[in-house]
């Protein structure tokens, strides 16, 4: 019988849907566009299109942009049901009267409470997914790596997790809040203090992305427009990744001794294997220029970053279908 198995990896800056035999089939920002009409929550346009939406001049004036995932919690639950059917329905293919239902992992933050765990089962339950597959992200990315024993990391962008994984699941691991927004607040509060402009954080994201580099002989430069704060009025200044490179420092330094903690938590017949395997590094923060040698430099530690870091931990939790016993095995 067909049946359609999807894994979701929802956080805070994107949301990935990926299919057995298809791979990723969906990437867009995790925000929607709403707007509260009393009780009732008017939709508009999710990901992509909300954010569209929102630059349009005929927008509803009520319209805001929300993430309704933060720090691995879903933050506002009536706009994630809002947001995740319209990504369903834009990502999967129509269903006909007796389709199965699509069988569903959907990952989650090693630190997620079992409070958190329940609201997430009954929010995909709402969208119709149901029986979903709760998966610790450093599992799921275990799936893509031949070690048996490995040391992950995943920086998000509004939690991060660390972990020693091995065959049967999670040995030692936790979450923390150093991740990308923890980068764009230092970057926001940077530009207020030395240029008095006020810029949003998705345009403090912006900038890290465009210039932002570990490596001292890649020096960039951009323009960026926001508000005056003493007169209000539009300003534009240039930004050097000379002088943001502190604020990705600072925080993947922090984030560095958050991995140097789990690893010497490590039990010690595991340690050989874990230190040959080296530091697996995800995210979309990992595909920045330099980190892998940033860690290194600081560890002295083997870091692999994988060719996708932002699409690694969907593809590995898709790999569990294909192997169902190990999956049981490690949650």
């Amino acid at each position: 019988m067909f049946t359609n198995e999807i894994v979701i990896d929802m956080g805070y800056s994107q949301t990935v849907i990926a299919m057995r035999g298809k791979g990723v089939i969906f990437k867009e920002p995790s925000v929607v566009a709403i707007a509260h009409q009393g009780r009732k929550v008017k939709f508009y346009a999710s990901g992509l299109e909300a954010k569209r939406y929102m630059r349009t001049r005929d927008k509803d004036p009520l319209a805001v942009l929300v993430h309704p995932v933060r720090g691995g919690v879903i933050e506002d639950y009536d706009a994630a049901i809002l947001m995740l059917k319209d990504f369903l329905r834009r990502a999967l293919p129509k269903r006909g009267l007796f389709s199965p239902r699509p069988e569903v992992i959907a990952t989650i933050a090693c630190g997620t409470s079992v409070v958190e765990r329940k609201n997430y089962e009954n929010l995909l339950a709402e969208v119709g997914l149901k029986s979903p597959i709760l998966m610790e992200t450093p599992i799921a990315v275990s799936s893509t790596l031949s070690s048996d024993y490995n040391l992950i990391a995943t920086f998000g962008a509004s939690i991060s997790d660390v972990a020693i994984v091995g065959p049967t699941g999670i040995i030692t691991g936790c979450s923390v809040t150093m991740c990308g927004n923890a980068v764009d607040e230092k970057i926001c509060a940077y530009v207020a203090e030395n240029y008095r402009l006020g810029i949003s954080m998705a345009k403090a994201e912006g900038l890290r992305v465009k210039i932002g580099s570990f490596s001292a002989e890649q020096m960039m430069s951009s323009d960026i427009q926001g508000k005056n704060l003493v007169d209000e009025r539009p300003y534009q200044v240039e930004i050097t990744s000379e002088e943001i490179a502190p604020m990705m420092t600072s925080v993947l330094s922090s984030f560095a001794t958050v991995i140097e903690s789990v690893s010497m938590m490590c039990p010690e017949k595991y340690i050989p294997d874990v230190y040959n395997a080296g530091i697996t590094f995800c995210g979309g923060f990992a595909a920045g220029d330099g980190v892998a040698e940033f860690l290194y430099n600081r560890l002295k530690i083997r870091v692999l970053i994988p060719s996708n870091p932002d699409e690694t931990i969907a593809i590995g939790a898709l790999k569990f279908f294909d192997d169902r016993d190990r999956m049981y095995k490690m949650l």
